[in-house]
């Protein structure tokens, strides 16, 4: 571990691979998540050293944006986290995903909150002491605009069981991603839109969800064409808001001829 990096190497399994045998954005967003648990573990500052004071990360926003090459299952990716800004509240840790010849793949940040474990009720992240977070110097974020939807496309109900919880009891933030693609991204399995593929993604959690809740998704089109908004919402009120912008593919050559390979 370098002293502001973490890294390290990931093989894409047959559960973080979509139809066309390529790495899912859930998989982006577990490898990074996982990674900077990893780093954060290095700095005595993971989710078991936190609980013995009363504390616990929450990630709040993610936002990633792909490159046009691909990852296949059964290849090896790299990921690479450091923690870039502290803003009173909130602690920006960003990500580099590579294939382990350096081609970049997809990059991004996620935000990260410290809470109270009992009142649930915002930590200052200076209690930790900004010089352990080991900050890489001169990065800054700004806050991303999620635009409104303007008709609704689609909408599925589901209903949060015992797999969708985390170690805190609630529901794991990946599962709000997969609910939005089951309502999202089918229309994907058509010919015409095959052709697209994932150029970014914003994802904003708003409030916990728990086992029996009800959730609803709806899928919305926005102004921009290629560019949807998830809605999940739990007794009328949005628990998770997905951000997500479609481009066409430029390798149709290797969609078409290249299969996975051992």
């Amino acid at each position: 571990m370098e002293q502001n990096y973490y890294t390290h190497r990931y093989s894409i399994t047959a559960a973080d691979m979509d139809t066309r045998y390529r790495m899912t954005a859930n998989a982006v967003l577990l490898y990074y998540q996982d990674c900077w648990a990893r780093y954060m573990s290095c700095l005595n500052m993971a989710a078991f050293d936190m609980v013995h004071k009363n504390r616990m990360w929450v990630i709040s926003e993610f936002s990633a944006s792909w490159e046009p090459q691909d990852a296949f299952w059964s290849q090896e990716v790299e990921v690479k986290v450091w923690n870039s800004e502290v803003t009173g509240l909130r602690l920006y840790a960003d990500f580099l995903i590579s294939k382990p010849d350096g081609t970049p793949l997809s990059h991004g940040y996620g935000c990260w909150t410290l809470l109270d474990i009992e009142s649930h009720r915002p930590a200052a992240i200076s209690e930790l002491g900004v010089e352990n977070l080991r900050l890489k110097e001169g990065e800054r974020h700004a806050k991303n605009r999620i635009p409104a939807g303007q008709t609704v496309l689609s909408e599925i109900e589901h209903r949060v069981n015992p797999i969708n919880l985390d170690f805190n009891g609630h529901v794991n933030n990946r599962t709000y991603l997969n609910i939005a693609m089951q309502s999202a991204f089918s229309y994907q399995l058509s010919a015409e839109s095959r052709s697209l593929r994932l150029q970014s993604l914003t994802i904003r959690w708003l409030h916990e969800s728990f086992l029996g809740d009800t959730l609803i998704c709806r899928l919305w089109q926005t102004e921009q064409e290629d560019a949807y908004l998830h809605v999940i919402s739990k007794d009328d009120a949005a628990v998770a808001q997905i951000y997500s912008v479609l481009t066409e593919r430029t390798d149709q050559a290797i969609i078409d001829t290249e299969a996975p390979r051992l």
